[in-house]
């Protein structure tokens, strides 16, 4: 369940970056491809530092998946050559 969880906020973040810059991220595939990666990323950092599992939806992995897409959006962005 967590997994998917984190998928989810992925998905939502790579959303919510593409209506906030539509063209800040390379297209709506790419932000969505990113906050995914960034969610997941986040979401196992937790785990493997005992903050949240897989299989509880503990609000501070929520939080860090969360945080994990929105930076490897920002990074992303800040790094990409127009």
């Amino acid at each position: 369940m967590g997994l998917l969880t984190w998928v989810i906020i992925g998905i939502l973040a790579g959303i919510a970056m593409n209506l906030l810059r539509p063209a800040a991220g390379g297209g709506f595939a790419v932000a969505l491809v990113l906050a995914v990666t960034g969610a997941l990323i986040g979401g196992y950092a937790c785990a493997v530092l005992n903050i949240g599992t897989l299989t509880t939806l503990e609000p501070k992995a929520l939080l860090a998946a969360l945080a994990g897409s929105l930076l490897f959006l920002f990074v992303f962005c800040k790094l990409r050559i127009s």
